[in-house]
């Protein structure tokens, strides 16, 4: 849970500024202040509303977590979430 900065790992580079607001049970993928798309928190699994595409997360080291996103079950990049101050 928390105010996370999305940076790319690989796979389709991702737009520079792209942020993660996760609560307990869903939250948004944001473009500075814009949300982008709204997603449903299942587990380590955000699912987008609407939209073929859904991001696993893995923990890492000193608190990060590394995910994955998928479109149709398919992978097209891997990112890393770095908490930010709220």
């Amino acid at each position: 849970m928390g105010h996370w900065r999305v940076e790319h790992v690989s796979g389709l580079m991702l737009p520079r500024g792209l942020r993660k607001r996760i609560g307990q049970r869903g939250g948004s993928t944001r473009l500075g202040p814009f949300p982008l798309a709204l997603f449903r928190v299942r587990g380590r699994t955000l699912d987008y509303a609407g939209w073929p595409v859904r991001d696993e997360l893995a923990p890492a080291e000193e608190g990060e977590w590394l995910g994955r996103g998928l479109l149709f079950g398919r992978e097209f990049c891997r990112f890393r979430l770095v908490r930010e101050r709220e």
